[in-house]
């Protein structure tokens, strides 16, 4: 470890220094008995501390005390301002650098305001969008539902086939338009929340429901476990939309022959909501990107192409506002062990990633917020 003397150190070395060449000098060039010599020497030294010791502390003091103040600068506080004090060296420093602090603030809060108005401009922009592109694709679901009904005239196999496949087309596009105008009234704080008596344990069971041809193709082992619960006053559809958007993620990333598991516990204060899989889970480094607007993990992307990143987004920015609160686990260590021991010859963290997510919602119920519009994913 280096030593260090402190500025103010080196100055009543100096001094010290100077005060001995002089009672040196006074040995040599002056005479005088041995005893003046002793006297003059040390009222030289006392005389010679005691000032430097004075000048040297305060020059210390005024350089930690702008120490401390550049510090406190450097973590963020812009509004600090230094004392200038008198207009030597440091004074100047202490200038320069509230000259350095006013342009910086002028800078922060242009930035700021700008930043502000490019976000306004986006929200705004992406909810004009997402409502005008909705009328046109709502009509093409029509038409193409009414030519594959045969109101038209009669269609070959062929045509049906290619139809349909416009039609699964046109409906990831009404979901993505509808996700984002979602998004907007979430960003606007246009969207409400109007809690009123409703059946939880009925509300998972209907969100189930929409993906239950999807886990008998893939054969997923479907687990419930719900406690029994009293009337909640729960928001129905903004409740429905995050099981939806939770379970899909489930349902979509775990593979054939896996497990997705549904738990509704009761605790003394909230409802704790657990939905686990045991898919590919969410690499490490890349989860706390996880509730942002448009990100889709790496390893979900190779799976699935096709998706808008909003789902979770939606679902938290629901559960926050409305009293609750949303978090994740993986891999998911309620299915781990269960799943690894089909797997014995892996390494534990190898036999199974998974994903659980937990919901908590109060008992007293999700609180009112008033808006001027709805969540759209649920149609």
């Amino acid at each position: 470890m280096r030593f260090a003397i402190k500025l103010s150190d080196k100055v009543l070395i100096i001094f010290i220094f100077f005060a001995s060449t002089l009672i040196m000098a006074v040995h040599f060039f002056i005479s005088g008995s041995l005893q003046k010599i002793l006297v003059f020497s040390g009222f030289t030294y006392v005389f010679t501390f005691l000032i430097t010791f004075f000048v040297s502390h305060r020059f210390s003091k005024r350089l930690i005390g702008l120490t401390f103040k550049v510090e406190e600068m450097a973590a963020g506080n812009l509004s600090c301002k230094l004392k200038m004090g008198n207009k030597d060296e440091i004074g100047q420093l202490a200038n320069a650098l509230n000259e350095l602090l006013s342009r910086l603030q002028t800078g922060v809060a242009i930035d700021v305001s700008k930043h502000r108005e490019l976000s306004q401009a986006k929200t705004d922009f992406v909810a004009l969008a997402s409502h005008q592109l909705r009328t046109p694709l709502s009509i093409i679901k029509w038409y193409i539902d009414f030519l594959i009904a045969g109101d038209a005239g009669q269609l070959s196999q062929e045509q049906i086939k290619y139809l349909k496949e416009v039609y699964k087309s046109n409906e990831r596009s009404i979901e993505l338009v509808n996700a984002l105008l979602d998004v907007s009234r979430i960003d606007l704080g246009t969207f409400s929340i109007e809690p009123k008596p409703t059946n939880l344990i009925e509300r998972m069971e209907s969100a189930i429901t929409k993906f239950m041809p999807e886990i008998k193709a893939k054969k997923i082992k479907l687990e419930k476990h719900f406690d029994e619960l009293p009337i909640i006053n729960l928001d129905p559809r903004l409740t429905k939309i995050v099981f939806e958007n939770i379970i899909s993620n489930s349902i979509k990333y775990t593979p054939e022959g896996g497990t997705v598991q549904l738990d509704i516990k009761k605790t003394d204060r909230d409802v704790l909501i657990k939905i686990s899989d045991t898919g590919c889970g969410i690499p490490r480094e890349q989860q706390p990107k996880i509730f942002t607007k448009l990100f889709r993990a790496d390893n979900v992307k190779k799976i699935e192409s096709i998706g808008t990143g909003l789902g979770l987004y939606i679902a938290r920015a629901v559960i926050e506002k409305s009293g609750g609160k949303i978090w994740f686990q993986s891999p998911s260590l309620d299915l781990l062990l269960a799943e690894g021991q089909k797997n014995t010859d892996l390494p534990l963290d190898k036999r199974s990633k998974g994903t659980t997510f937990f919901i908590t919602i109060p008992l007293k119920g999700m609180k009112k917020k008033v808006g001027t519009k709805g969540l759209t994913s649920i149609e």
